[in-house]
């Protein structure tokens, strides 16, 4: 199991809506709708690499919303990452209809690539009501105007730069980072908390629908989370000494956020052993409100 925990790497421009980056991030969850509970995935061209994780998820979230009635929100999506996907072959999504209650809707999304499942999700969702409202996360770091750029943030160690570079291009986000991220800490030798956060911004705008814009979150909060449990270790998922992949992850959306403005990513690693880690995080737009939480347990396996 190798699934990518974070975008496969490439070079591109760095500059918000240039000509020469590709579309939105929709475009790259883009998928054809074959029948009534049935998609398939385009293919990315180059040579094969391993799926990024979080575009499978984005593109079964977007399928399964295709499928309920109108009016219900995706809540919550369990996935499962039982085999690693090939960037060069379409993967096809099938929808079981599970059930259709009068609030609630339920269903199971297999994904299938060259006949094998690679990939599974239990997602629900349901019609808009009203309830009991609290939240305990708060934002407690500067607002992203205030912080500096990559270019300065990483500028210090061209590592560091070259891969935050190749993240943020090849994720199709802006980012500002309150703090120096666990891998880039771990370039530097130093080890740090099982915590880091980050905003982030989709570089091109996308869509207003409540499931374009919960696809592309889905997309996003994949990015990142699992290297939050390498903090106290001071390594890095690229230097050779591990085998590493998203085995689950889950998220559970509370509110509607736009994926194309600001928007906060805090993550924590509550325990890892027996050669995996659990991380967690939190989903916060500008204004405070807490807008998704999401849960993974991944692959850390010593080499």
């Amino acid at each position: 199991m190798t699934w990518a925990s974070d975008p496969p790497m490439t070079l591109d421009s760095d500059q918000r809506d240039s000509d020469q980056l590709a579309g939105s991030v929709l475009d790259a969850l883009a998928i054809d709708r074959v029948d009534e509970r049935r998609f398939l995935s385009r293919v990315h061209e180059g040579p094969a690499r391993r799926t990024f994780g979080g575009e499978v998820a984005g593109q079964a979230v977007l399928a399964a919303g295709m499928t309920v009635p109108a009016g219900r929100r995706i809540h919550a999506a369990h996935t499962y990452f039982l085999l690693p996907g090939d960037t060069t072959a379409r993967i096809e999504f099938e929808i079981d209809q599970v059930r259709d209650g009068r609030a609630f809707s339920a269903r199971r999304v297999d994904a299938r690539q060259n006949g094998r499942t690679i990939f599974t999700m239990i997602a629900s969702f349901h019609r808009d009501e009203r309830g009991l409202e609290h939240q305990v996360a708060s934002l407690d770091v500067p607002d992203p105007e205030d912080l500096p750029g990559p270019e300065t943030t990483f500028g210090g160690s061209a590592e560091n730069l070259a891969w935050a570079r190749n993240f943020l291009n090849t994720l199709g986000a802006e980012a500002r980072f309150p703090s120096l991220p666990a891998r880039a800490l771990a370039a530097l030798d130093q080890a740090g908390e099982p915590h880091q956060s980050v905003w982030l911004r989709s570089r091109r705008r996308v869509p207003d629908g409540f499931r374009e814009q919960a696809a592309c979150l889905t997309y996003f909060t994949d990015a990142l989370l699992l290297s939050t449990a390498l903090g106290p270790h001071g390594r890095t998922l690229q230097d050779g000494t591990l085998q590493f992949a998203t085995v689950n992850h889950t998220v559970w959306f509370h509110a509607p956020i736009r994926v194309d403005e600001w928007f906060l990513y805090d993550q924590h690693s509550r325990w890892a052993g027996g050669a995996r880690a659990l991380c967690h995080g939190e989903v916060l737009d500008r204004s405070g409100r807490l807008c998704a939480t999401t849960m993974q347990e991944g692959l850390l396996r010593p080499v």
